[in-house]
């Protein structure tokens, strides 16, 4: 081996120490050349089985793509929505007696909700690095059980200060899921797919309030027992199905996924790698890809932008709040929970159409749904107050900022290259939207009632008017470094590859040349990344 690969080796293995460690950070070449510890997790499979396994053909692409389709993607689903039942539980306990049986004041109710983001926020570092250092199928089993744990100790509960403390500790464990449920995503579905997969996703988040109002309507009627202790023993019971369920299937990589063939396995790596031009999961958290992360300047249009976003949500777990103040009961404002949540799946599913139709173009379809959004806040605040129909109508009409939502996280995640620079992203992100959600329940103070101006105007001027101005920001930065990658992809030979140091069957480095794809490099590394938009 060269002397100068023998350099490059030395800075990879020991990059904490003195003008090495600045040599390592600072010097992108030197990532050309790494170790096996630095390399995709899906290196040995490829290594073993690349040069045997046929191209795929259309009609096996198309098998393969269905099969995702119906074991990845509803596996997903069924983790994110379990979550969602978890979180949402409290807003369906308001109206079937916790208020009554702990003693409840309307500004406890916003505490809890605040206090669930607490943990939320405070969770959000750790888990990225646990699901990043262990199997991710080990850490979503763990944590789904943990759901189940506390969920059932919460029918012991009864005081504001014990609810509070486990909805705390509930937020802590659920804070990492999200995230790494959106990383399996872009582990086996191509950026172009994801596009379409991301919107069907969350509506089993959104859609699961459709079901779970149905339930809470029917507890509301039972003598037997406390109306909200059942809820909540039917959401330890889902919790405990869906680990037990995780356990045996859910994947950690396509590598290791139990339910696809060696050669399945080796058709989705390459699919999805020639998607993206960048790894798919690497085990090493790396320190300059973490420096990267916080000097790039679209990380933070996107922590400000769900920062904004997210200041709307209080209007989905204090929607009990608002329809009471307009005089409803607490079984007819469950209903209308599920028609607002209905007009939610709905708007989800028109935007997942507006993106197939307009490729490309996510950040305009996420504009345009959070200008209905503005129109409906904009009903909601100035519609006479005995015209509830059309304060109805404004409420329902925010709802497509749930899709916007949808689109702002994918986008985070498909802009971003290089694992770890990846997850510190979303931890950002997650870290934003914990802080926006544990402020806005305290944007529905008593004293704003009936109308609510205040919390009302600072969604419509931050959520519905700012918002968008980051995204379409962010969307002017990426497709100028889009064309610049164009133009200078004219002028290359179209191939980019790099090396692995591997140790020899005597000792020795043997250097493998791989695609560069295998290196876990950042978006700015390497210039043939194309960035979604």
């Amino acid at each position: 081996m060269s002397e100068k690969s023998s350099t490059q080796e030395v800075q990879v293995n020991a990059p904490y120490s003195g003008s090495r460690w600045k040599s390592w950070l600072f010097s992108k070449e030197n990532h050309r050349e790494i170790t096996k510890k630095y390399a995709d997790e899906t290196l040995d499979l490829m290594d073993q089985y690349d040069a045997i396994v046929a191209e795929i053909s259309p009609e096996q692409e198309k098998k393969l793509v269905r099969k995702l389709w119906f074991t990845v993607l509803p596996l997903v689903c069924l983790v994110n929505a379990t979550l969602f039942v978890d979180k949402n539980a409290i807003s369906y306990a308001s109206l079937t007696g916790v208020f009554q049986d702990m003693n409840l004041t309307t500004q406890e109710y916003n505490n809890i909700q605040t206090y669930f983001y607490v943990g939320y926020l405070l969770g959000q570092f750790p888990s990225h690095l646990v699901f990043q250092k262990l199997p991710i199928s080990k850490y979503v089993t763990f944590v789904t059980a943990t759901w189940c744990l506390l969920s059932l100790c919460t029918l012991g509960c009864k005081s504001y200060g014990g609810l509070s403390a486990l909805r705390f500790f509930l937020g802590f464990f659920e804070s990492g899921i999200t995230p790494c449920v959106e990383h399996t995503i872009t582990m086996f579905f191509t950026v172009e797919e994801q596009a379409i997969v991301n919107p069907i996703f969350w509506v089993s988040c959104i859609g699961v309030d459709i079901p779970c109002g149905f339930v809470s309507y029917a507890l509301q009627h039972t003598t037997v027992w406390r109306p909200w202790k059942w809820y909540w023993l039917y959401v330890g019971l889902l919790s405990a199905l869906v680990s037990v369920t995780c356990f045996f299937i859910y994947p950690d990589n396509p590598a290791t996924a139990v339910f696809l063939s060696v050669e399945e396995k080796v058709h989705t790596v390459r699919r999805v790698k020639n998607s993206s031009r960048s790894s798919i999961e690497q085990k090493t958290f790396k320190i300059y890809q973490f420096i990267e992360t916080i000097k790039d300047p679209i990380t933070w249009l996107f922590v400000v932008a769900i920062f904004l976003n997210m200041l709307e949500n209080s209007t989905t777990y204090e929607a009990s709040i608002v329809y009471k103040a307009l005089g409803f009961s607490n079984l007819t404002t469950t209903l209308l929970m599920v028609v607002q949540t209905g007009f939610g799946v709905f708007a989800a599913i028109a935007g997942s159409i507006a993106l197939r139709i307009f490729r490309r173009q996510s950040v305009y379809v996420a504009c345009v749904c959070l200008s209905v959004a503005w129109l409906g806040g904009m009903l909601a605040v100035t519609m006479p107050y005995d015209n509830k129909p059309g304060i109805l109508a404004g409420i329902f009409m925010t709802r497509p900022n749930g899709t916007a939502y949808i689109i702002i996280f994918s986008l985070c995640t498909t802009t971003a290259a290089g694992y770890t620079k990846k997850l510190t992203r979303t931890a950002l992100f997650m870290v934003a939207y914990s802080v926006a959600n544990f402020i806005s329940p305290q944007l529905w103070q008593s004293e704003y009632a009936p109308r609510y101006i205040v919390s009302w105007s600072v969604q419509i001027v931050c959520s519905f008017t700012l918002c968008p101005l980051c995204l379409l920001a962010i969307r002017f930065i990426l497709l100028r470094r889009n064309r610049q990658r164009l133009t200078a992809m004219e002028n290359d030979d179209g191939q980019d590859y790099g090396y692995i140091d591997l140790n020899g069957e005597n000792g020795e480095i043997v250097r493998q040349k791989v695609d560069v794809s295998m290196l876990d490099l950042t978006d700015l590394e390497n210039k043939k990344f194309i960035y979604p938009l």
